[in-house]
C-alpha cells in the first residue's frame, strides 16, 4: 500500500478516536507508525517524521474534535478558562526548556503521570466524593492543577488527554460528554506550542501531513457522531480503557 494512503488511513483511525473522546489521539498514532507501517508497506519512517505525525495529530485531532463537537454547545467554559488556560500557557513556557530536561526527568514525569491518571480512573468513587464540595467557579485546585500538569505534559512532549480527561470527569465531576466536548479545547491549548515548535523547526513532512490531517477530519466527523450516540456509562467506561492502554503505552516507553 501506498504511504501516503496509508497514512491517511490512519489518520482516520486516530480521528475517530479524537472524535470520540475529545482528544488529540497522538499516543494512538506512534505505534501504528512504528510497528504497522513496516509490515504493510516495508518501509520504516524516520523516528523524527514520527513524532512530527504524532504532533501533528495531537493538534489537527483536538482541532477537529472541536469543530464536530461545537454545535453540541455541551463544553464548560469554567473549566475551559480556569482549567484548560493555565495548563496551555504551563505547557508552552516549559516547551522552551524542554530540550534541556535531563532524559531521567523525562522519564520519571512520564511514568508520575501514566500512574496518576490510573489511579484516578480506578479508584473513581474516593476522587468523585473526596472532591464533592470542590467550587469549579472559584477553586484555586483548576488552575493549580492545570499549571501543574501543563508543566508535566509540556516537558515530556504530551497533549495531555489521557490526564486530563479523568481530572475533568472525576475531579472537577464533569458530566462525560461535557468533558468530551471541553477537552479538544484543552488539548488544543496544550499542544500549539509543540506543533508550532516543530512547524518551526523544518522537521514536519508535510506531505505525509495532509494526508494524516485529511483523514483525521474525516475520522473525527465519525468519531463525534458516535460519540452522541453512546449513552454517559459507556463513554466513561471507553474513557478508562483509553486510558488504561495509554498508561500501558507510556510506562513501556519510561522503561
Amino acid at each position: 500500500m501506498n504511504q501516503e494512503l496509508l497514512v491517511g488511513f490512519f489518520g482516520i483511525l486516530t480521528g475517530c478516536l479524537s472524535g470520540l473522546l475529545g482528544i488529540g489521539g497522538g499516543i494512538l498514532l506512534a505505534p501504528l507508525l512504528i510497528i504497522f507501517m513496516p509490515l504493510l508497506t516495508s518501509i520504516q519512517l524516520p523516528l523524527l517524521t514520527i513524532t512530527g505525525l504524532t504532533t501533528a495529530q495531537s493538534f489537527f485531532g483536538s482541532a477537529s474534535a472541536m469543530f464536530h463537537h461545537a454545535k453540541n454547545s455541551m463544553r464548560n467554559n469554567t473549566v475551559i478558562y480556569r482549567f484548560g488556560v493555565p495548563m496551555g500557557i504551563a505547557s508552552l513556557v516549559i516547551s522552551f526548556f524542554a530540550l534541556h530536561i535531563p532524559d531521567q526527568i523525562v522519564l520519571i514525569v512520564f511514568s508520575v503521570l501514566a500512574i496518576c491518571s490510573v489511579i484516578i480512573t480506578i479508584f473513581d468513587k474516593w476522587f468523585f466524593t473526596f472532591f464533592e464540595d470542590i467550587n469549579i467557579q472559584s477553586s484555586l485546585t483548576l488552575p493549580l492543577m492545570g499549571i501543574i500538569l501543563g508543566l508535566m505534559c509540556g516537558a515530556v512532549g504530551q497533549g495531555g488527554g489521557f490526564i486530563y480527561l479523568p481530572v475533568m470527569i472525576y475531579i472537577f465531576r464533569c458530566n462525560p460528554k461535557v468533558a468530551i466536548a471541553s477537552a479538544p479545547i484543552i488539548g488544543l491549548l496544550s499542544s500549539i506550542s509543540l506543533f508550532s515548535g516543530r512547524a518551526l523547526s523544518g522537521t514536519l513532512d508535510w506531505s505525509l501531513c495532509a494526508y494524516l490531517v485529511a483523514g483525521i477530519f474525516v475520522g473525527a466527523k465519525i468519531g463525534a457522531i458516535i460519540s452522541l450516540k453512546l449513552n454517559e456509562t459507556i463513554l466513561r467506561k471507553c474513557i478508562n480503557v483509553f486510558v488504561f492502554f495509554s498508561s500501558i503505552k507510556i510506562i513501556s516507553m519510561a522503561f
